[in-house]
């Protein structure tokens, strides 16, 4: 489902009812649960969170019942009696936040959790100062369920940082109830402050005194007070009506906001009233209209200024004023908004899918700049999950050209109810829809992924060619594959791509491949590789690329080991000539070859250029030639009936410390692999897959390749590495979604950087096959205007572990992910004993996507795994409490400087960042008297050369241990990579062998 806005260009008009205040509805229950009696709130709120509020105080024991539009909520005098073990907040944050520390005036223990995904919110700071408040209570990860004691709190002094009021509001809530004085105070930077004198205001109402400094940054309550029952009503909900308000501001429109009846107000009135002072000030004509008894907004040519907002005040507006700035004269600069980012979904980073419409928005990390456009086009939009994104992006939509479709359609529902009963009666059609999300200017698709595809298990019991026969059959004439070339794009539907699948896996037959055989090829990201993949898939054979790059030794190792009959090259690839290469090896191969047909690809389209040398029992075909002379036998092809247990795919790892492995797969392995990360990342059918990563790579090829298949969505090939082709091809096709090693998201963010352009589509970066720089991760995050997210995966696990738009932005970001629903991860020592959380050790997983055997080398593979079955990843690791995983070296990689493990890892991170170091290696180098010491290769950046001295003085500038200090440095132009981005320290490690540390008394 989605929902679908229909852009227009008409007049506006009609009146629409204001609801009332939530933060004021959740405040009043609350207060009137406290109080001693019974308490009336007028002006029923409909919001979901306020629900969670009612369902959460009836589980512990108040009595609301609803009176017409009345709440009726019978106090229980500060004691309250659960009615069960544990309490949820749902998806409220108010509620849970409000809720944690007031659940200790309990009579018995209770735990205090929510919805599933909201376990995952972190709220580690509150609970601290709830403890400090001499709250008893325990939480495994600093997120929830939180199991409090029955017990009153004892008071005393509170600190607690300034990020949520929130937080400040559930301490300033339970305080009162406490056995003795507590003065809560305020660290950092305070945000949100008409929260809080809302807050104040209501306790007060309800007859609770809390003395606050002139700052808002301490407050002293005594203990031992008593609510007093009330009679109240709530006031017009502000927060809701912005988005009437900003609709009337885009149209010309004739629009009466019912409700609200004054222009003057503040906090106690409503913590956003000064929404209204903002909107004026952009041009917004706005009149209380006291006859008709509301707000009305009367215009014929929508005229709006910028305007520059400090959002630690109205947090919750930044999504519906990025919409305002997106179409007012100048720039708009919103400022304070980092911990807007910390809401339902990080909002501010969200709102940049305007730029996919053809907005101007720069985010960084405190700020918000927005400049204003002429017209937005329609697109497709992620919600996630998050109310007021999705209002505000729908809003956006209603003037943009064309028609916009939005994920998450019911998350309005959240605060305003009847958001989209007020559009429509304003004119503005917005709709609930299911199937087909796509744009008018995109087109559209047939529907949204099929259930089975975000089912891991369901999903692997599809063979992919199953997957390709049901995308031709739902969505024959859609974009399969988009080739970028360099002097045009060749584009593939469904329908073509499975008919040149069949007649491709009739020539394969013709070739005398069988069931169960590898089929070798060398090829760069070209439509070819997708094909030829899915024809091998087609008659059961076995997927076997090979690294376009490699050559004659890396290409006769794989096909002495896979035993290949056949191979698919190119005629040319840069300077060299695979064919011509392949044929000679073959020539001098003797009898350890078996290659009977090399096929070869032209590079350039048309007739392929034929090595000259022949080779005995070996046969050359032109591609397009062999394909044009093959007929396709039906019944031959439909006999065969692959099954997902058959081996799809042969891989060959990177060997940068040892001699390559033949890794096989089976199909579940690989089609459940990516469904199980669309449901981690809630991909959907709005996504294109962008695959610059070689399709000959598992990177490329499962979460490049076989995601786009699965999902049912186009993918972008890119043979030729190039960052400002990249940018372009982004932009020109509307990606959104992208998995790739470090050295794409570095060039990615140069090309950024200087062109000035940026990828207006893309949504996600999973960032893969070699550590990523934290300070790289996070300036790609600004920079892009995506959520970059860390993973964890290996050719032998598929993905094990991987972050989320919707974590924490450090987490997100600066981790390696967390563990996938049905993968386990551990850390270890040495001796096989399970370490805690934080502890640095052996890192090792089990997952159903662990793959078959190293091929031939049952030797091999019994090394790999431990005596329970988990997979030893060769990787050093911590976890977190929060479940968070951090690679922190190769097992192989480890110094030991006389006995002290050097954290490689740790000092690597730390030189990246700083200003005259493009990229950053340490290896060891051999030493007599403490065995290894440590020598940093650096590659110069930033115009400067970093200097031995100043990259001691830089590392003791942030507190390393001297004994971590790496003793040598050596200037290199480029790291030497392998194809996925790792870094080959063997050779790093070669070239330091006969080094000496440039001062042994240094250290």
């Amino acid at each position: 489902m989605h929902l679908l806005v229909n852009g227009i260009r008409r007049r506006i008009t009609g009146e629409i009812p204001v609801p009332n205040s939530k933060y004021h509805a959740h405040r009043a229950l609350i207060l009137a649960s406290l109080a001693d009696g019974v308490s009336l709130v007028h002006g029923l709120s409909d919001a979901r969170h306020v629900e969670y509020t009612v369902q959460l105080l009836r589980g512990l024991g108040v009595r609301i019942t609803r009176d017409g539009g009345t709440f009726v909520v019978h106090g229980l005098g500060g004691r309250y009696t659960p009615r069960r073990e544990a309490v949820s907040a749902g998806s409220s944050g108010t509620t849970l936040y409000f809720m944690i520390g007031l659940a200790s005036l309990s009579d018995r223990a209770v735990a205090v959790t929510g919805q599933k995904y909201f376990r995952r919110r972190p709220v580690g700071p509150l609970l601290r100062a709830l403890e400090q408040m001499g709250v008893r209570l325990e939480s495994a990860d600093d997120c929830p369920p939180v199991h409090v004691q029955g017990h009153r709190p004892s008071g005393g002094h509170v600190t607690i940082a300034g990020t949520l009021s929130q937080w400040i509001s559930g301490l300033i809530l339970l305080a009162p109830f406490a056995t003795g004085h507590t003065t809560i105070e305020v660290e950092g930077e305070l945000n949100e402050r008409s929260y809080l004198e809302l807050t104040v205001a209501m306790m007060r109402q309800f007859g609770l005194e809390v003395t606050v400094s002139e700052d808002w940054r301490r407050f002293d309550i005594e203990p031992g007070q008593q609510a007093r029952t009330v009679e109240l009503t709530l006031p017009p909900d502000i927060g809701s009506a912005a988005f009437g308000i900003a609709t009337a501001a885009l149209h010309p429109c004739d629009v009466l906001l019912r409700g609200i009846t004054t222009l003057q107000g503040g906090p106690a009135d409503h913590p956003e009233f000064h929404f209204l002072d903002i909107a004026r000030s952009m041009g917004v004509p706005m009149e209380v209209d006291e006859r008709a008894g509301g707000l009305r907004i009367q215009q014929d040519a929508p005229r709006l200024t910028a305007v520059d907002v400090d959002c630690r005040d109205v947090p919750d507006m930044l999504p519906i004023l990025s919409t305002l700035g997106t179409f007012a004269q100048g720039e708009s600069v919103f400022r304070n908004i980092a911990h807007t980012r910390l809401k339902e979904s990080d909002r501010a980073a969200a709102m940049l899918q305007l730029n996919s419409m053809g907005g101007r928005l720069q985010l960084s990390p405190d700020e918000l700049r927005v400049r204003g456009v002429d017209g937005l086009d329609g697109a497709k939009l992620s919600s996630f999950n998050d109310h007021r994104v999705l209002m505000s992006l729908a809003v956006a939509s209603s003037r943009a050209r064309g028609s916009s479709t939005l994920t998450y359609p019911n998350a309005y529902r959240i605060s305003y109810p009847t958001f989209l009963d007020a559009m429509n009666t304003l004119g503005v059609p917005m709709s609930v829809e299911k199937g087909s999300a796509g744009s008018a200017q995109a087109g559209t698709r047939a529907g949204r992924p099929e259930r089975e595809a975000v089912d891991p298990e369901a999903a692997s019991r599809i063979t992919l060619t199953q997957w390709l026969r049901r995308q031709a059959v739902t969505r024959p004439d859609e974009t399969a594959v988009v080739d970028v070339r360099s002097d045009h794009d060749e584009v593939v539907t469904w329908r073509e791509l499975a008919d040149q699948v069949d007649r491709t896996a009739a020539l394969l037959l013709r070739l005398g491949v069988r069931p169960g055989e590898n089929v070798a090829y060398q090829l760069p990201n070209r439509i070819e590789f997708v094909v030829l993949s899915l024809a091998a898939l087609r008659i059961g054979a076995v997927c076997c690329p090979i690294i376009p790059f490699f050559r004659k030794r890396e290409i006769g190792f794989v096909l002495r080991r896979s035993r290949a009959r056949v191979l698919v090259v190119a005629d040319r690839h840069r300077s060299r000539r695979p064919a011509q290469e392949v044929l000679d090896l073959a020539a001098k191969g003797g009898s350890d070859l078996r290659l009977e047909h090399v096929v070869v690809l032209a590079t350039s389209g048309g007739s392929a250029q034929l090595p000259q040398t022949s080779v005995s029992g070996t046969t050359v075909h032109d591609w397009l030639q062999a394909l044009e002379t093959t007929s396709i036998d039906r019944a031959a092809l439909d006999a065969i009936v692959p099954t997902p247990d058959m081996t799809a795919q042969l891989l060959f790892t990177s060997g940068t410390t040892s001699e390559p492995k033949g890794v096989t797969q089976p199909t579940r392995n690989l089609v459940r692999a990516v469904s199980m990360e669309m449901r981690h990342l809630g991909l959907g059918e709005q996504d294109v897959i962008w695959v610059p990563s070689p399709l000959a790579h598992q990177t490329g090829f499962l979460y490049g390749m076989v995601l786009a298949l699965v999902l049912g969505v186009p993918q972008i090939l890119q043979p030729d590495w190039d960052a400002k082709r990249a940018l372009q091809s982004l932009n020109e096709h509307r990606a959104t979604f992208v998995q790739a090693a470090t050295p794409f998201l570095s060039d990615l963010v140069k090309a950024v950087q200087e062109s000035g352009e940026t990828p207006r589509h893309l949504r996600i970066f999973v960032a893969t096959g070699a550590m990523v720089p934290r300070g790289l991760a996070e300036r790609a995050g600004r920079v892009l205007g995506a959520d970059v997210c860390g993973a964890f995966g290996t050719t032998e696990t598929c993905l094990g572990a991987l972050s989320a738009p919707g974590d924490e932005p450090r987490q997100r970001w600066g981790s390696d992910g967390r563990a996938l629903d049905g993968v386990e991860l551990r850390i270890t020592d040495d001796e096989g004993r399970v370490l805690p959380a934080g502890k640095e050790g052996n890192f090792e997983l089990r997952s159903p996507t662990v793959f078959g055997e190293y091929l031939d080398r049952p030797d091999l593979t019994a090394e790999a795994f431990t005596e329970d079955g988990w997979y030893r990843t060769g990787d050093l690791a911590t976890i977190d409490t929060a479940g968070f995983l951090r690679i922190t070296g190769r097992v192989k990689d480890v110094i030991n400087r006389g006995g002290e493990k050097i954290p490689v890892a740790e000092v690597e991170q730390l030189l990246f960042g700083h200003p005259s170091v493009e990229d950053v290696a340490v290896v060891a180098m051999p030493d007599e008297r403490l065995g290894e010491r440590a020598c940093a290769f650096v590659v110069p950046g930033g115009g400067a050369q970093l200097t031995f001295e100043e990259m001691r003085r830089y590392l003791d500038g942030h507190q390393v241990a001297k004994q971590y200090w790496p003793e040598r440095l050596e200037r290199i132009d480029a790291l030497p990579r392998n194809p996925i981005g790792k870094v080959k320290k063997f050779e790093l490690r070669a070239l330091a062998h006969g080094l000496r540390p440039h001062d042994e008394d240094a250290v």
